[in-house]
């Protein structure tokens, strides 16, 4: 059995909403060792992206996010993440769901791992009060007072 995107994706998602101010994914992207926060629609399917690249170019204020969104499914396989990245001369995809869902992120360095056989690691999380990860948290709730090293 070959390995999946889903093996080796980040499935605990930072977003933003469709409308909210680029700027919202800075603090995520800073404190829980990101590098891109998906913007999604009201069902959760991705729209466009923030990275960190775009909060620093001055060049873009006001065009911050950035489309089209490169997607994958989570049953691909890992070597179609590799292509797709290349393909598409991009960082991170937006990992989704049979219903187009955003459900994780995979970057560059998790298929590198995948390739090496090296098992997947992924940056802080957040932790809710009641000791739960979410599989989903809004950018703006995204306080750095529920941060837990991961």
């Amino acid at each position: 059995m070959s390995a999946t995107v889903r093996d080796f994706m980040n499935p605990k998602l930072v977003y933003l909403r469709e409308g909210d101010p680029a700027e919202l994914a800075l603090h995520p992207i800073l404190n829980f060792g990101i590098t891109a926060v998906p913007v999604v629609d009201e069902d959760y399917r991705p729209v466009g992206i923030v990275s960190l690249r775009d909060l620093a170019d001055p060049q873009r204020r006001g065009h911050r996010v950035s489309q089209p969104v490169e997607t994958i499914s989570a049953d691909a396989p890992i070597s179609l993440a590799a292509v797709a990245l290349s393909d598409a001369d991009v960082h991170h995809l937006v990992v989704v769901d049979d219903k187009k869902r955003a459900v994780g992120m995979i970057s560059t360095l998790d298929v590198i791992r995948a390739m090496l056989g090296i098992r997947a690691k992924h940056p802080r999380s957040i932790t809710m009060f009641d000791g739960s990860e979410p599989q989903r948290t809004y950018a703006r709730d995204a306080g750095a007072d529920q941060t837990s090293p991961r």
